[in-house]
């Protein structure tokens, strides 16, 4: 017996949605070239492992053990934090280049160990929120602190992006239902379908940044 059939349903639906767009990005003539649009890709396609594993704990937890059904859980929280992690990195790719990017790189996947090591033992949906906020609000002021990331055509997409997903998880958090089968849940993935579609576009556009060589030139 399915628990709860329409989160399930709308979980799966943003899933496949996410699937499709990441392919679609992955297969940009840009993403062959271009860092940041690949770990635009990566994002979607992490989003979507999180909404499928949420998906099915939500609906198949009473058929499966506590601890089945706790691993499923685990695995949709990391997976999102994760693909929190590659948006962000994605625009660091876009923002700096050179030994900056490098560290900073590797701070922020340090980072994310930290949050899936803590995952394991402190699960509540609120810390992917704080963990996935926090990604979104660096984002932002990346673009409102760097000029010539502002400038990019992926500006307007990717800040309309983060504004719906703060849309979104602001719906989950309210626990408002708007029907007994269009709970909060439902209405966040709804919401956030919007969200990747705008997360789509802006990955679309953007570009590396090129770090000048020693000698003033581009490498």
């Amino acid at each position: 017996m399915i628990t709860e059939p329409s989160t399930l349903a709308t979980d799966y639906l943003l899933g496949t949605l996410c699937l499709w767009l990441a392919w679609r990005l992955w297969m940009k003539p840009a993403a062959g070239h271009q860092r940041s649009v690949r770990f635009c890709s990566a994002a979607l396609a992490s989003t979507a492992v999180g909404s499928f594993a949420g998906g099915s704990y939500h609906g198949f937890r009473t058929l499966l053990s506590d601890q089945v059904a706790g691993a499923i859980w685990t695995a949709s929280t990391i997976a999102i934090g994760a693909a929190a992690c590659l948006l962000l990195s994605a625009v660091l790719t876009a923002a700096v280049g050179g030994p900056l990017r490098r560290w900073l790189l590797t701070a922020l996947w340090a980072q994310f160990a930290g949050y899936a090591l803590w995952m394991f033992r402190h699960d509540a949906f609120v810390n992917v929120i704080v963990e996935y906020g926090s990604a979104m609000i660096v984002i932002g002021l990346l673009y409102a602190g760097r000029p010539a990331l502002r400038h990019q055509p992926s500006a307007p997409w990717i800040i309309g992006g983060i504004v719906v997903t703060f849309a979104a998880a602001a719906v989950q958090q309210s626990g408002f239902d708007l029907h007994q089968h269009l709970n909060h849940n439902d209405l966040q993935h709804l919401t956030q379908m919007i969200a990747v579609w705008l997360l789509y576009k802006g990955g679309e556009e953007l570009r590396d940044a090129i770090t000048p060589s020693p000698r003033g030139g581009r490498p």
